[in-house]
């Protein structure tokens, strides 16, 4: 309990310190997204790179990360901790989707042989709320917390770029549009209080994603509707 304690003071000496709290936790986040496209090697410098904030405020930012559990030192370089992990599992833009959308996805995924994701706005981007690997291997490492470019197939879904053609029914098609030997298929998910997620999928080019367009509409209508039960069921 004290080590708990302990962190949320040290939690809210990030947010607070700095001339305004605001722009100090808008520098932790920037400094939490750049970590990982930083590599290992002058990491500090590159992150000070990628984020605009001075390296000394990257320095300083790092070690009240680290005593807040954000991000661990090890083998002489800096790593998200795994706590972030279990914070972002809990990240769900409508309560009770990330649970209906496992059976969906996992179905979908057995049907198709495709990587199958679901796929939310956040921010300024696209973000793989969950994600199941295909069968075939693809020229991208995928994985659930990955952020997608608005040109991709969920990404013209919910309207990001328009560069990948659209499709009947809101669906949208990508093929090899934002990366060679990569195809998805996407179509709209709607959820409760106006909300708007996509399922896409995605294949190796030799076996179009849009092939299996049928299956994805179908899935999408079974996760819209035990979202939509899930949120009455809250509600009543």
């Amino acid at each position: 309990m004290a080590g708990l304690v302990a962190r949320h003071r040290t939690i809210g000496v990030v947010m607070e310190s700095g001339a305004g709290g605001r722009s100090v936790v808008d520098g932790a986040f920037r400094v939490l997204r750049a970590l990982p496209l930083a590599g290992q090697v002058a990491q500090v410098t590159r992150v000070a790179e990628l984020t605009g904030l001075p390296r000394p405020t990257v320095h300083r930012m790092l070690g009240q990360l680290r005593a807040a559990g954000a991000v661990d030192w090890c083998d002489g370089h800096w790593t998200l901790s795994a706590d972030l992990l279990g914070l972002a599992q809990r990240v769900e833009p409508v309560p009770g989707l990330r649970t209906s959308a496992t059976s969906v996805i996992q179905g979908l995924r057995e049907q198709t042989g495709a990587a199958v994701s679901l796929v939310v706005a956040g921010g300024e981007s696209f973000v793989a709320l969950e994600m199941v690997p295909g069968r075939d291997p693809l020229p991208i490492d995928a994985r659930a917390g990955s952020e997608m470019p608005g040109s991709t197939a969920a990404g013209v879904v919910l309207g990001g770029h328009s560069s990948a053609r659209r499709r009947p029914f809101g669906a949208a098609v990508d093929d090899e549009d934002v990366m060679p030997g990569l195809t998805c298929y996407a179509v709209p998910v709607r959820l409760p209080a106006g909300g708007r997620a996509a399922l896409q999928i995605a294949t190796p080019a030799g076996r179009s994603a849009e092939r299996s367009a049928a299956a994805v509409h179908r899935a999408a209508i079974v996760l819209e509707r035990r979202v939509a039960s899930a949120h009455q069921g809250r509600d009543t």
